[in-house]
């Protein structure tokens, strides 16, 4: 039963994987020599800070209003309201990348419904420029990612016994420092999972940095694809691409060594 997915997984996997780590050390000049080029580019060594940094930055977001979400979920005793907020977050999450960033994209048009809105409102004299900057490509990542936190705390949330911050509560404390002493400890496995799980996609991102950010804000995954189509540099774009499995897979091996395998996996469940 298990053969099938175990071939599929190491053709379409790991087979793929291995083969673009050889080729960084092979193709070119060989040896880190990829790597370096990598590194004296000033182009890509822009790209991959703004790539690192808008990164944390929507995965902050994430955290924050996936937790506050999630919480809201795990909470609701309605069974009405708690379907309507499932709806509302996997309905997004179901419809694709590109439609989800040519709709932003309509929004933050010079001519589009947020500058019109802002402008009959009179709020603003004349239309914002907020397309092709780095807050529409956060805005766009984080309206992407935010499922995905919600659904990798959902598990620790939703088991979370509420009489523990009754407790807290009747022994003296306030609300914010048993949410801090009481709360935050028991969630903190589903959090830390979920930061992983959106930083890790994110420095991956291609589609929403292109369409909503433009050449202001390039990523990685910007410069990987010039590499190849344009530039015709495998090498440095294997490198590259490299580079972003390896932090990947550092901030989930840090996640993992952080709370523990069984914490994670109980995390990542949802």
């Amino acid at each position: 039963m298990v053969a099938p997915v175990a071939v599929v997984g190491a053709l379409f996997i790991v087979y793929p994987l291995v083969k673009l780590t050889m080729d960084a050390f092979t193709q070119g000049d060989g040896g880190f020599s990829n790597f370096a080029a990598v590194f004296e580019s000033a182009a890509i060594r822009n790209s991959l800070v703004n790539t690192i940094v808008m990164s944390l930055v929507v995965t902050v977001l994430c955290v924050v209003m996936g937790a506050s979400i999630s919480w809201s979920i795990a909470r609701a005793r309605s069974a009405a309201f708690k379907a309507l907020l499932w709806a509302a977050l996997l309905l997004p999450f179901w419809m694709g990348v590109v439609v989800k960033a040519y709709a932003w994209s309509i929004i933050f048009a010079k001519n589009g419904i947020l500058n019109s809105v802002l402008d009959q409102a009179g709020v603003i004299d004349e239309p914002m420029t907020l397309l092709y900057t780095r807050l529409a490509v956060v805005v766009g990542m984080t309206y992407t990612m935010l499922p995905y936190a919600v659904l990798a705390m959902n598990p620790t949330m939703s088991r979370f016994e509420p009489e523990f911050l009754n407790s807290a509560r009747s022994l003296g404390s306030s609300r914010t420092a048993a949410m801090v002493r009481v709360w935050l400890p028991i969630v903190a496995p589903g959090l830390i999972a979920a930061a992983a799980i959106v930083f890790a996609i994110s420095i991956g991102f291609y589609v929403t940095p292109v369409l909503l950010g433009g050449a202001e804000t390039p990523f990685m995954a910007t410069m990987i694809g010039d590499d190849i189509f344009a530039f015709f540099n495998y090498p440095r774009a294997a490198a590259s691409s490299v580079l972003l499995l390896v932090l990947a897979l550092v901030v989930l091996g840090t996640a993992l060594k952080a709370v523990g395998s069984k914490a994670l996996k109980g995390g990542i469940a949802g």
